[in-house]
């Protein structure tokens, strides 16, 4: 009875009943996602469907038509974000060497404080944006590692309200 199937046909019927088996699984599981897959793709085929223009290049303003789009970065605010992002770099690795050097001459926590007042100012476009939080966390994770003095979050704020 089986020598009677061949490889060829016996591997065509295992192909065609694993696709069956996962559009079924998947159109059980997943329909809600593919309809809403769909629905988009309508819609933007719809959409660009009598418009003949090219996409324009993108020239840093926010563009007009069908190629509007909320969320597009401009290239200053790229530019703006990344040059924050290395101030960022720059200034954790200046509070590493400060709680370094801090740790190693034993100061106290006034000098501490005065140490990481005069870096941060030299930062003052850090202030009060997210960036600030995460350097905050640096710098008490950088005391903890050194076993230093162990800086609150609303001690870390006050050094903020003077630059």
């Amino acid at each position: 009875m089986l020598t009677n199937i061949s490889w060829t046909a016996y591997l065509i019927f295992v192909a065609l009943f694993l696709s069956v088996w996962y559009i079924i699984i998947c159109l059980r599981f997943y329909s809600s996602d593919i309809l809403h897959f769909i629905a988009t793709k309508t819609k933007a085929n719809q959409s660009n469907a009598g418009d003949d223009r090219q996409p324009t290049e993108y020239q840093g303003t926010k563009a007009t038509g069908f190629e509007e789009r909320e969320n597009i970065p401009t290239p200053s605010n790229e530019a703006q974000t990344d040059h924050l992002f290395n101030e960022v770099e720059e200034l954790s690795a200046k509070i590493k060497e400060a709680v370094a050097d801090a740790s190693s001459k034993d100061y106290n926590k006034e000098e501490f404080f005065f140490l990481l007042q005069v870096t941060l100012k030299a930062y003052p476009q850090l202030k009060g944006i997210p960036f600030q939080t995460a350097i905050n966390n640096l710098i008490i994770s950088e005391c903890d590692k050194h076993g230093f003095i162990h800086p609150s979050s609303e001690e870390l704020d006050r050094l903020w309200i003077g630059i």
